[in-house]
């Protein structure tokens, strides 16, 4: 990511950004923050904004810094914005809460604006790493209800994959799926969760089904090879961008 990246940051903060999170410096950086000090606030500024990154102090005495978290990873339009929760406690507890309630990162404050902002950036070229997507030549085995099937894969990241298929599959349906990448032995085993069909028009009769599958949980070592088959095999286009 660029020096010249634009970052629109919602904080959710009890303390005042003249101290914790000065705007003009953090500008200076490329960063432009969004203040709310109330949950109400912040849905408004989400709802109102595209924002690229969430700031949660977990010291807010009105605010449930994981319970927040956790709703907003659990809503389909917010769940991909990375969550950062902070605070000047350093127990493994508050550490661990934020990370168990889906927080991306955990960082104790204080910490000088330039680190913290470069952690920050971090985060965003990580998590869009994980959206990137690969052509791959191969079949997967799907799993569901006792019985299986195997289809084409479209293409694949980190979070998920896109198969040709034209098996009645709905939104929310429960899945495992197994394929082996190029090179590699071992299949991989996952389980995932159909997000999203794509019906092709009737007039264009050799053009399939399209269903994304969200994975869920990995198998063994099956996200870590995944991991690195990606990074080497990375594509830049926006194909399917929108089904995981």
């Amino acid at each position: 990511m660029s020096a010249q990246t634009t970052i629109k940051l919602l904080s959710l903060d009890d303390k005042t950004l003249t101290t914790d999170l000065d705007r003009a410096g953090y500008r200076k950086m490329g960063v432009f923050v969004r203040a709310a000090s109330t949950f109400a606030d912040a849905l408004k500024l989400l709802e109102a904004d595209k924002i690229d990154l969430i700031v949660i102090n977990m010291d807010h005495k009105l605010v449930n810094a994981a319970q927040v978290t956790k709703h907003l990873k659990s809503q389909e339009q917010w769940a991909g914005i990375p969550v950062v929760c902070t605070s000047v406690q350093t127990a493994a507890k508050i550490r661990n809460a934020a990370l168990e309630a889906g927080a991306d990162l955990f960082v104790e404050q204080p910490l000088p604006r330039e680190y913290f902002i470069e952690k920050l950036k971090q985060l965003i070229e990580q998590k869009h790493r994980t959206t990137e997507r690969v052509a791959i030549h191969g079949e997967v085995t799907v799993a569901l209800e006792g019985r299986t099937f195997t289809c084409p894969i479209g293409d694949l990241s980190i979070s998920g994959i896109l198969v040709s298929t034209e098996e009645d599959l709905t939104d929310g349906l429960n899945v495992e799926v197994e394929f082996s990448l190029p090179g590699d032995r071992k299949p991989l085993q996952v389980s995932g969760e159909v997000v999203r069909t794509i019906k092709f028009a009737k007039q264009n009769p050799d053009r399939q089904t399209g269903v994304g599958i969200r994975f869920v949980a990995f198998g063994g070592d099956a996200k870590k090879r995944l991991e690195k088959y990606i990074e080497k095999s990375q594509l830049g286009g926006d194909r399917m961008r929108y089904y995981l």
